[in-house]
């Protein structure tokens, strides 16, 4: 079992070396092209993406209706819960734009001089840090913090970012999501049987990004209603002495901004469940002060069966 750690722990450490771009066919290719969403600004980008978003919402309310249900899933049971209808079309326009930024240059993320300073102080301390996002926003730029921060930082990823890339869109994205991490220096850690491994990367101070947002066996109270969700975080924290950092992606036009709540120390929690339920706290505010840029949870793999009442696994 120790050689299988260290063998793990050398593969996570390795600089990323992206698969080659699949040959897909010439419309799929014009829209994943790297080069030619270079020659469009960002900010233009967005705009054209913000428009196109409020071109749907008026002309085709067929397409409405997948996106509310995704709404009526995340504000359910919530205070929010009564602006269903508003929120769902921001979320069509944001989903556009989330599209959009994926593929167009991916800037450095700005840091706050007050979060920045905080987040220096934290991974100053003698200790490793677990930085908790969840699936909202632009989160795809959450390695981008490392070169920031002057450090190197470890994502998880789940099997189909280590499987060959299909010849498609989606296989694109894969290799555009690798590309990415690579220009940012990060490392990846392969999701299946991750626990041992990342561990280790916290026990030697590494700095270490972890969803929240995942499902698992746990019942949580979370945006107002029971979520299966896992509580890996907050077992890892307890384990390793390691600070747990909320944080959230955000865009302000065309930027991207990083949030970061004060970190979370398992030493000021009595258990694994207190310091779970404080996390979830965290990334339920955040959720609903934009909950039109949260993923629906309802996509493959997550919980496929959400809605207002509950989120349970997927069968």
């Amino acid at each position: 079992m120790a050689d299988e750690l260290e063998l793990a722990l050398a593969r996570a450490r390795r600089p990323l070396q992206p698969p080659p771009w699949p040959s897909v066919p010439l419309g799929v290719r014009m829209r994943t092209s790297p080069w030619l969403h270079r020659l469009v600004p960002n900010r233009l980008a967005v705009r054209r993406a913000e428009r196109r978003g409020r071109q749907t919402w008026e002309r085709w309310p067929q397409d409405r209706d997948g996106f509310r249900e995704a709404l009526k899933a995340i504000v359910g049971g919530t205070e929010r819960a009564g602006e269903v209808e508003q929120l769902t079309r921001d979320y069509l326009v944001e989903s556009e734009v989330q599209r959009t930024l994926f593929w167009q240059p991916w800037e450095t993320v700005n840091i706050a001089d007050d979060t920045r300073a905080m987040l220096r102080e934290t991974i100053a301390k003698d200790r490793g840090a677990l930085l908790s996002f969840c699936h909202q926003g632009p989160f795809f730029h959450s390695a981008s913090i490392g070169p920031s921060l002057g450090r190197m930082v470890y994502a998880v990823g789940g099997p189909w970012v280590f499987a060959q890339p299909t010849a498609d869109y989606w296989g694109r994205r894969v290799v555009r999501r690798l590309e990415g991490l690579q220009a940012q220096d990060g490392r990846l850690v392969f999701s299946v049987g991750s626990f041992g491994v990342v561990k280790a990367l916290l026990e030697e101070r590494e700095l270490v990004i972890l969803h929240f947002d995942v499902p698992g066996h746990h019942e949580t109270r979370f945006l107002g209603k029971p979520v299966m969700l896992t509580t890996g975080s907050a077992k890892l924290a307890m384990l390793t002495d390691a600070l747990v950092v909320p944080m959230r992606l955000r865009r302000k036009g065309h930027r991207v901004w990083l949030d970061a709540h004060p970190p979370l120390d398992p030493r000021e929690h009595e258990d694994i469940e207190q310091l779970h339920g404080a996390l979830a706290a965290v990334h339920e505010q955040w959720i609903l002060e934009l909950p039109a840029t949260f993923e629906d949870p309802r996509r493959t793999g997550f919980w496929e069966g959400a809605n207002a009442e509950g989120w349970p696994l997927s069968s």
